[in-house]
């Protein structure tokens, strides 16, 4: 399969770095970064800030064969990430943290976006919803999603929150709901309303979402808007990776240009991988 119709998601803990390796971690930010770092009061807030930048430094830069430090980063005027150097926008990426797990998603299929959460019995309640999602009745839910109404809270929330990255946008009450519909692939269809209120009234994007597998305390949502002409191969392969912390710091031999001769001696794959899911052109592109 070529690596266009590869959607990479990479993964890691703030509980699996050791302490020596968070000065290593921090020196391949850029200044402002880690001036946004220094920010935090909270130790744990600010090494999930940490890991989670480093770790979208790592997951591109594997992608373009590249050192992780060599990049560039900056934001659009609605906050959206970019990648400056190189300017390569045929890169998809989107990140996200919590206190306990950060996330990266990068792909070259088109429009992605991901978010994790901690699961809080506390802060799950349905009627944050209202408005920004069409909620099924309870028994398709719990038939799709099971009986757990926490599971259910934060499934449609990261639902929200990835949806609207991959649209280049964020969540807001002045977005239109979310449509959201189960496939046999195991994914699930989102559109928008067409008679939604306020300045995204007119946007009704398909974009296809799917939960991940990931630890029990955490939601991990991925959204993603494939081309025409990826979904019309009808074959999208979710690769599971996750960084090996005793060996990110080994020396690498770098060419001039800056790429690694080694681009990849620092990650493995996660195993086993994930199965091949299949997105017939019929069903994503609604034809």
């Amino acid at each position: 399969m070529d690596q266009a119709s590869k959607l990479h998601i990479w993964t890691a803990r703030p509980k699996d770095v050791e302490l020596a390796q968070w000065p290593q971690l921090t020196a391949w930010l850029d200044a402002a970064e880690r001036l946004c770092a220094a920010k935090f009061r909270r130790d744990d807030d600010r090494r999930a800030y940490i890991l989670a930048h480093a770790l979208r430094r790592l997951a591109v830069a594997t992608e373009l064969g590249m050192t992780p430090a060599s990049l560039a980063f900056s934001s659009e005027t609605g906050g959206k990430p970019i990648l400056t150097a190189p300017a390569d926008r045929a890169i998809h990426f989107s990140h996200a943290r919590s206190r306990t797990l950060v996330v990266c998603a990068v792909t070259r299929i088109g429009p992605v976006g991901i978010d994790a959460e901690f699961i809080e019995h506390n802060s799950a309640d349905m009627a944050l919803l209202r408005g920004l999602v069409a909620l099924p009745d309870a028994q398709q839910r719990r038939a799709a999603l099971g009986s757990d109404s926490t599971r259910q809270f934060f499934f449609y929330w990261t639902l929200l929150e990835a949806y609207w990255k991959s649209r280049e946008s964020g969540l807001s009450f002045d977005n239109p709901a979310l449509h959201c519909q189960p496939t046999p692939q195991g994914w699930f269809e989102v559109s928008t309303s067409q008679g939604g209120a306020g300045r995204h009234a007119a946007r009704s994007g398909l974009a296809w979402a799917k939960a991940l597998q990931g630890p029990p305390d955490c939601m991990i949502m991925l959204a993603v808007t494939p081309s025409p002409a990826i979904a019309a191969r009808s074959a999208l392969r979710l690769c599971y990776h996750t960084p090996v912390f005793q060996s990110l710091f080994e020396p690498v031999l770098a060419r001039q240009d800056g790429s690694p001769r080694n681009p990849h001696p620092w990650h493995r794959p996660c195993a086993p991988p994930s199965p091949l899911s299949r997105m017939q052109a019929a069903t994503s592109l609604g034809a």
